[in-house]
C-alpha cells in the first residue's frame, strides 16, 4: 500500500540508517560513518552525503514479486525522499521489474542482498528520452550500492553479416578465405536495446557494490560527468553473444575513479570516449584512473576511442589482470582529439582470439590514428607510457601514426611478450610488434618468446620499426619467430636518428638486424651480444651500410 506523504513513509519505514547498516549495509555504512581520522582531517566529499530517511521500496507499492510491475513504486519512493531533502531508497530481497527509475540530488538507490530488478519489457515504463533502467539528470549526490543483482534480460540473433564493418575489414576478408561461417550474433531486434545506467550531467555519483548483468548496450555509461566513483562491482555480459555490451564507457568525463571491480564482458570492459551530446560540443576526458580490476572482453579490456571529438588527457591505468581477452588495451583517435599523458603499467594479459566480427586478434595492444571519414580533423597521441607489462598473447601488437601526423614521445619499458600460437583457423599473426609513424620512441628492457612446441606459418621478425625516428632501444632481447627461418629477429625500414644498444639475440637466431628503406639514415648499433646469431647486422642495400655506426 502507497503511503499519503513523504513523511509518513519516512516515519513509517522504520528502517533509519542504523538498521540498514545492522542488515549488512556496510558499503553505506562506509560512506555514513568516517573514521575519526577523517574526521580529525575535516570533511573530505568522496563520496554522496546521505541524508534523511530510509525509504523502503514495499512501503510505496513493490511486492518483491517479479510478475508485478515495480517501476512506479521506485519512481514514488525516489520522489518521496528526494522531497524530504535526500536519503536511502532501499530495496529489500526480492524480484522486481522495473523500467527506467531516475536518481534525483541526494539519494542513494540501495540493493540489499538477494534484491534483484529486471528489466521491464514494456517499453511505457521507460521515459521519454532516457533509454536505460537508471538514470540521472543533472543531478548531485547520488549512488548506487550495495549487493544486489540488475539483469538487462540481452536477447541476440545469429544471422548473415549485415553490411561490413570498416574497422575489421581486412579481417573480414581473411575469414571468409578461410572457410569461415560468416554469420554472427546480433541484437535481437524485439528486444529491449536499453543501456543498464546513462549518469548525464551529474555531480559526485558512486556506483558500489552491485552486480549487472545481461546489458543490452553499454552496461554503465556516464556522460558529461564530474567526480564519478565506481567500485567493488561486477559486470558480466555474454562473451560470445554480446555485441554493443560494453562494461563502462566514461563519456566527457572527469575526475572518475574507477577500481576493485571485476568486468567480464563481449564487447569493451572499460572504455573512454568523448562525445558531443545535445548539438554541444564534446567536453574533454579528462583525470581518470583504472586500478586493481580484473577484466575479460571478446573485443579489449582497456581503451581509449574510437570516439574523440574532445581530448582525452591523464589517464591511469594500472594494477589490472587482463584475463581471456581479444585484446589487452589500446588507443584509437578518429576524430581529431589529442590523446596524451597516458599510463599503462602493472598489467598481466592473457589474450585469446574471438569470434570473426570482434575487433581484435589477441594482440598484447594496438594504437593507431587515423581519420574517420576523409574531411575528419587529424588528431594526436603524444606522452604515453607503458611499463611493467607481462603479455601471454596471439596476435601482432600494433603502433601506426598517420602519414601526416606521427605518433609522438612513446615509451615502452620492463614489457613481456610470449607469442603463443593463433586459436583460430584465420591465421593474422606475422610479427610480434609493429612500431609505423612514431617520433620520439624509448623502448627499456623488453623481451620477445616465442613458443617452440608449436608455430605459426607466419610468424616473422620480434620487433619492426617502420618510418620512426628519434629513437633509443636499449635492452632488447628476442630473435624471429620461426628458428632458422629469413625474417630478422629485428627490421628498421624508413627510420633515422636513433639507436639500438645493449640489446642481446637470443639462441635459434639467424639476422638479429635487417636495415631497410632508402630513407633510413643516422643509426647507431652499439654493445650488443650477438654471439648467437647466424648473422649480426644485414642491409637492403650496400649505399645504406653509410648509415649506421657501429660502435
Amino acid at each position: 500500500m502507497k503511503f499519503e506523504n513523504a513523511a509518513a513513509a519516512g516515519a513509517d519505514a522504520s528502517h533509519s540508517r542504523r538498521a540498514l547498516l545492522a542488515r549488512g549495509g556496510a558499503v553505506l555504512g562506509a560512506c555514513l560513518l568516517p573514521s575519526a581520522a577523517a574526521q580529525a582531517q575535516g570533511p573530505v566529499q568522496t563520496t554522496p552525503e546521505l541524508t534523511g530517511s530510509v525509504y523502503d521500496v514495499r512501503k510505496f507499492g513493490a511486492t518483491g514479486l517479479r510478475k508485478d510491475n515495480a517501476t512506479q513504486a521506485f519512481r514514488d519512493a525516489v520522489e518521496a525522499c528526494t522531497s524530504a531533502g535526500g536519503g536511502v531508497v532501499n530495496v529489500p530481497a526480492g524480484e522486481y521489474t522495473v523500467g527506467t527509475v531516475q536518481l534525483k540530488d541526494n539519494v542513494t538507490l540501495n540493493l540489499d542482498p538477494g534484491a534483484t530488478l529486471f528489466l521491464s519489457q514494456n517499453r511505457d515504463d521507460f521515459i521519454q528520452g532516457a533509454r536505460c533502467m537508471i538514470y540521472a539528470q543533472d543531478a548531485k549526490n547520488i549512488a548506487v550500492t550495495g549487493r544486489g543483482t540488475i539483469d538487462g534480460l540481452a536477447r541476440y540473433e545469429y544471422t548473415e553479416m549485415r553490411g561490413v564493418d570498416v574497422e575489421i575489414e581486412k579481417e573480414i576478408e581473411i575469414a571468409r578465405a578461410a572457410g569461415i561461417d560468416m554469420r554472427r550474433y546480433y541484437r535481437a531486434r524485439d528486444a529491449m536495446n536499453v543501456f543498464m545506467f546513462v549518469i548525464n550531467d551529474s555531480t559526485n555519483f558512486l556506483l558500489s557494490g552491485v552486480t549487472i548483468i545481461n546489458s543490452p548496450l553499454w552496461t554503465v555509461r556516464i556522460n558529461d560527468c564530474d567526480r564519478v566513483f565506481i567500485r567493488g562491482v561486477y559486470i558480466y555480459s555474454d562473451l560470445e553473444k554480446g555485441v554493443n555490451a560494453d562494461g563502462i564507457d566514461i563519456c566527457s568525463s572527469k575526475n572518475v575513479t574507477i577500481s576493485d571491480s571485476v568486468i567480464v564482458t563481449a564487447d569493451d570492459a572499460i572504455v573512454l570516449k568523448a562525445i558531443s551530446r545535445r548539438n554541444r560540443p564534446a567536453n574533454p576526458v579528462e583525470n581518470v584512473t583504472v586500478s586493481n580490476c580484473v577484466l575479460s572482453s571478446s573485443s579489449t579490456a582497456l581503451v581509449i576511442g574510437t570516439e574523440t571529438e574532445a581530448d582525452i588527457r591523464h589517464v591511469l591505468f594500472t594494477n589490472c589482470a587482463i584475463r581471456d581477452s581479444n585484446k589487452g588495451f589500446g588507443i584509437n583517435v578518429q576524430d581529431g582529439a589529442t590523446v596524451s599523458n597516458v599510463v599503462f603499467s602493472n598489467l598481466t594479459v592473457e589474450t585469446n582470439r574471438r569470434h570473426w566480427n570482434w575487433w581484435g586478434s589477441a594482440e598484447l595492444f594496438k594504437f593507431v590514428l587515423k581519420k574517420r571519414r576523409d574531411d575528419s580533423r587529424l588528431g594526436k597521441i603524444r606522452d604515453i607510457v607503458v611499463d611493467n607489462v607481462v603479455g601471454y598473447v596471439r596476435g601482432t601488437s600494433t603502433m601506426t601514426g598517420h602519414a601526416d601526423q606521427p605518433l609522438e614521445n612513446i615509451r615502452l619499458s620492463n614489457i613481456q611478450i610470449f607469442m603463443n600460437p593463433e586459436n583460430a583457423k584465420d591465421k593474422r599473426a606475422s610479427d610480434a610488434l609493429s612500431i609505423q609513424g612514431v617520433k620520439g620512441l624509448m623502448i627499456r628492457d623488453m623481451a620477445v618468446r616465442w613458443s617452440e612446441d608449436k608455430t605459426e606459418e607466419g610468424w616473422k621478425s620480434a620487433l619492426v620499426l617502420r618510418n620512426v625516428s628519434d629513437f633509443d632501444i636499449a635492452s632488447f632481447s628476442g630473435r624471429q619467430g620461426l628458428k632458422n627461418a629469413s625474417a630478422p629477429a629485428v627490421l628498421f625500414e624508413n627510420v633515422e636518428d636513433g639507436q639500438l644498444r645493449d640489446s642481446r639475440a637470443d639462441a635459434g637466431t639467424g639476422t638479429f638486424l635487417h636495415v631497410a628503406g632508402a630513407s633510413t639514415n643516422n643509426i647507431a648499433v652499439r654493445g650488443n651480444l650477438l654471439a648467437k646469431a647466424g648473422k649480426e647486422i644485414t642491409f637492403e642495400s650496400k649505399s645504406l651500410q653509410k648509415a649506421v655506426q657501429k660502435l
